[in-house]
């Protein structure tokens, strides 16, 4: 029976095939008391299945030629990093010890720890965050129960249909032929979602109950582009979607050819376009699509993904990798934008009633001065390979502006540093907006955040469905805003950039 399904885009592209379903059930676990005698031996069971988790992950990953850059490749190591976490496996150990239980309830109880402290996170991000942390305990799970992890066969034609998927399980499928995804849930924010796009493989995600509907076997077509999967099309479909798949084809390899060109609307006016990038290995992908700079690197993912903030060495080098990558006219790099409800995998949430009213941005960076300085002293010794902009998050007054400027200037001053970045901040906050003037007199440039700009501005959480249809650029206060900031700016010749999903759509542009 034909049938069809909305989803949420995750990789553009169109695949035909075969359905092969992935089962990857959760484990239901009994609590176990041990002997005294068998805690010792019990523990040593549990860090031999973390250790096979870890060779399972190691197997998929040393496929792949290691000079090859890829962002499925650096999850693959955070996979394998926090597998050789300390904490977790600590917690867990300690668990087994003093409950006296046996490994698999210990995993258990720590991943139902986890989901209980993420429940009061709103957002989706973080929430996403938890997900990584859920594919490492299954895969422990298994492996303490002796469950092999075979990935199933597959012809040159598969399409896999999961509930869910894990990175590592995206990562392994497509190596074996895998063409397409489809899953009941996930986001384009997800571990698995960024790894997708990475391989360049059309998946669609958040299809709620495809696993219940299909069969293996079934023929599936799923388009990428529109997030829309149709099981056993039709035999006048099945020829109008090949035809679309070389269509599809053909004009994504003219839009590459076009991409070098210069950015510039149908009167003239040139509009130089940037890309924002969440991890160092996306900027091939930006050079390959014709970006003309990095108009912001988010630096959280080094961060959240983690259960430790990264070492000044780590991120010194991560900067050095974009910046050496990247021949332009210059980098920006983002301040850390952490607090509120985006904290590491490894740490409790805030307990606040709204944190996106709270400690987050620039005011956690403030708060936290060690970490923010750490971070500061990676970006100033990275610009010594090439120009780099400092941009700051969530600035609410002049007095934060003031604040950074000193710590930057201190930072440089120890580090004997021949180089001083330009300092720009993000308008993302009403206050922002209308001192934009002022704010100009004090820094290099301005970068209108709009999916932040527009939420506080209106009073509308984007991600929740009673008021998201509230959620617009086109409200004439969200404008009027927007246009108050640039001819500010332009006053005292302050260059203005715009990022956020408005940037994105050409009817904003």
């Amino acid at each position: 029976m034909r049938f069809e399904l909305k989803g949420i885009v995750i990789s553009p592209g169109v695949a035909l095939g075969r359905v092969v379903l992935l089962n990857r059930f959760k484990s239901v676990v009994e609590r176990k008391k041990l002997a005294p005698s068998l805690i010792e031996s019990e523990k040593k069971r549990f860090l031999l299945a973390v250790e096979k988790s870890k060779e399972q992950i190691l197997q998929i990953r040393d496929k792949f030629d290691p000079k090859e850059a890829g962002d499925h490749l650096q999850i693959l190591n955070l996979n394998i990093m926090m597998l050789e976490d300390e904490i977790l496996c600590e917690e867990a150990l300690r668990t087994i010890e003093n409950e006296q239980v046996n490994a698999e309830w210990a995993i258990t109880y720590l991943l139902s720890k986890k989901s209980e402290a993420f429940k009061r996170v709103e957002d989706i991000y973080m929430k996403e965050r938890l997900a990584d942390i859920y594919y490492l305990g299954e895969r422990i799970l298994r492996n303490l129960r002796g469950v092999h992890d075979d990935i199933p066969n597959l012809d040159e034609d598969s399409i896999v249909v999961s509930h869910d998927i894990s990175p590592v399980d995206l990562v392994g499928l497509a190596k074996h032929h895998a063409i397409g995804f489809a899953t009941d849930v996930g986001g384009s924010t997800s571990h698995s979602a960024i790894v997708a796009k990475s391989l360049g493989i059309p998946t669609v995600m958040g299809l709620e109950d495809i696993t219940l509907k299909v069969s293996p076997g079934d023929s599936i077509f799923v388009d990428g582009y529109n997030g829309l999967v149709i099981v056993n099309p039709t035999e006048k479909e099945l020829r109008e979607f090949k035809k679309r798949r070389k269509e599809f084809q053909a004009l994504e390899k003219k839009l590459v050819s076009y991409a070098t060109l210069p950015g510039k609307t149908l009167d003239g006016r040139e509009i130089r376009v940037s890309a924002n990038i969440e991890i160092s290995d996306e900027v091939d992908l930006a050079m390959c699509y014709g970006a003309e700079g990095i108009g912001m690197y988010r630096t959280e993912f080094m961060f959240t993904s983690s259960v430790y903030f990264p070492t000044e060495e780590e991120q010194f080098e991560d900067y050095k990798k974009v910046i050496s990558r990247f021949h332009s006219p210059y980098i920006t790099i983002r301040t850390l934008d952490i607090g509120g409800d985006k904290f590491p995998v490894g740490m409790e949430p805030s307990k606040a009633i709204n944190p996106a009213l709270g400690l987050r941005g620039i005011r956690f960076s403030l708060k936290d001065e060690k970490t923010f300085r750490t971070q500061i002293r990676a970006i100033l010794r990275a610009s010594e390979f090439g120009k780099v902009r400092i941009l700051i998050p969530m600035i609410s007054n002049i007095l934060e502006i003031r604040e950074v400027k000193r710590i930057i200037l201190e930072t440089a001053r120890e580090l004997n540093s021949h180089t001083f970045p330009e300092i720009g901040v993000m308008v993302e906050i009403p206050s922002a907006a209308i001192m934009a003037s002022e704010i100009a007199d004090e820094v290099e440039f301005l970068s209108i955040g709009t999916n932040d700009l527009i939420q506080y501005t209106l009073a509308v959480d984007r991600v929740n469905d009673h008021v998201s249809y509230l959620f617009t650029p086109f409200n004439p206060a969200v404008l009027r805003l927007i246009k108050t900031i640039v001819e500010k700016a332009d006053e005292k010749n302050v260059p203005v950039s715009v990022c956020g999903e408005m940037a994105g759509q050409l009817s904003c542009v």
